[in-house]
């Protein structure tokens, strides 16, 4: 049982905000290829953390951590934003509602998965699948099985000795990219354009499918879809984009989910605010998380995603979007930056461009991502949809009369919600 505490009100993460001072263990145990233990065991500071040598450390220390596996892969793991938990356990003021009180006693009782990444080769973590569901670790294309995680209160003794000791983690601090370098040395790695240049995804994308099922979207979906029947299509280029008070609109063939669906998940399985999965049946109001009714997601890739572009690659100014709908790709989304780092300065924008989009960058750039082409990838072959009117983030497509995939981003870095 979590001990009471006083309110404190939260921040825009659902935590209050007083980390300083708070550590935490974190255990966390996978197994791979259904044979290797792979072990996670992490001592965490919270927040500003002050070393011995007058060294000042802000925020999650270490925020993300990789272990290489005995295949040559690698799997890293974002540290759960659990500080609140930890801190309300302490019986420390915190951030006090039924929602935040509820996560904290999941997470004390290890019913949550840290946000996860597989990378396929550990000397390459610049694009690789995060796990976005429970469910898709069972998946029998996984070579990730999830065993158990948990965390309980630490110390700085403990934090500092554990720090000073460890050798394990894959990552180095110059991997998060220009805009958290605070060394000498990573500011002068980023200070020039490079495409071989090593960053970490610091989010992934993908597509959330959702069946239409008895909702409105259904009837929407009943007046809009074509007498072609085609396996994937588009809503009408002549409905708005959103609602207005005119009539129809695109967003009418997307199955509604809840006024919180773009604070948290359209599966409630990401808590509100929070970077990791709840391991749980049941959400906060008792709604399965195990129903055909909530999204399965899928990854997406931008053609323009580091580090898949190459030089040249956008001389047309075409972009597209490519989205995996294969079983074996259920659960996942795709992990990779999209842009390619450009360090600091003026100079590293015209040599990226120059890289890119060839010499006399400027009218391809200000037209770039006018029209997008689409890709999708699924167990009978492969549908294209080329030059689409929009915007670089295409909102969503349908599948024949069942389902819409709606883009999705999830931020694991530091916070944690999906857009």
């Amino acid at each position: 049982m979590l001990a009471w505490s006083k309110t404190v009100p939260p921040n825009d993460h659902g935590e209050s905000g007083r980390a300083s001072g708070t550590y935490f263990h974190l255990y966390a145990e996978y197994q791979v290829a259904g044979i290797e233990k792979l072990v996670f065991d992490l001592q965490v500071s919270c927040g500003n953390h002050t070393f011995k040598s007058g060294r000042v450390v802000h925020g999650y220390l270490p925020a993300l951590y990789a272990k290489e596996t005995a295949s040559g892969a690698a799997v890293m793991i974002a540290t759960p934003r659990v500080c609140d938990a930890i801190r309300f356990a302490e019986g420390r003021p915190v951030a006090d509602t039924d929602e935040f009180r509820h996560s904290w006693q999941q997470v004390m009782d290890g019913k949550f998965i840290p946000f996860t990444v597989w990378f396929d080769n550990a000397d390459n973590q610049t694009s690789g699948y995060g796990y976005a569901t429970a469910s898709a670790f069972t998946n029998p294309a996984s070579p990730l099985d999830f065993v158990s995680a948990k965390v309980e209160p630490s110390s700085a003794k403990e934090f500092e000795r554990w720090y000073a000791a460890d050798t394990d983690n894959l990552l180095r601090g110059m991997q998060i990219g220009p805009q958290f370098a605070t060394s000498d040395e990573d500011k002068a790695y980023w200070s020039t354009f490079d495409p071989a240049k090593k960053l970490l995804p610091l989010s992934c994308t993908g597509v959330a499918v959702s069946p239409h099922g008895d909702g409105p979207s259904a009837n929407a979906m009943q007046t809009y879809y074509p007498q072609e029947k085609p396996r994937y299509w588009l809503a009408p280029s002549e409905l708005p984009d959103t609602s207005t008070d005119k009539g129809p609109s695109k967003l009418d063939l997307v199955p509604v989910l809840g006024t919180e669906y773009y604070d948290s998940s359209p599966s409630k399985e990401f808590p509100i605010g929070y970077n990791y999965l709840r391991h749980t049946k049941q959400d906060l109001e008792g709604h399965s998380l195990l129903s055909d009714d909530l999204p399965a997601y899928y990854p997406a890739t931008r053609s323009d995603g580091y580090p898949f572009a190459a030089e040249g690659a956008f001389q047309d100014g075409r972009l597209t979007w490519s989205v995996d709908l294969r079983p074996e790709k259920k659960g996942l989304l795709s992990c990779a930056l999209p842009y390619n780092p450009i360090g600091y300065g003026t100079a590293n924008f015209r040599e990226m461009y120059e890289y890119y989009f060839g010499p006399g960058y400027g009218e391809k750039l200000a037209t770039f991502g006018e029209t997008v082409d689409l890709e999708i990838v699924d167990p009978i072959g492969k549908a294209s949809f080329e030059a689409i009117p929009a915007p670089l983030a295409l909102p969503h497509f349908l599948i024949g009369d069942e389902a819409a995939a709606e883009f999705v981003t999830f931020e694991f870095y530091g916070g944690g919600h999906v857009q």
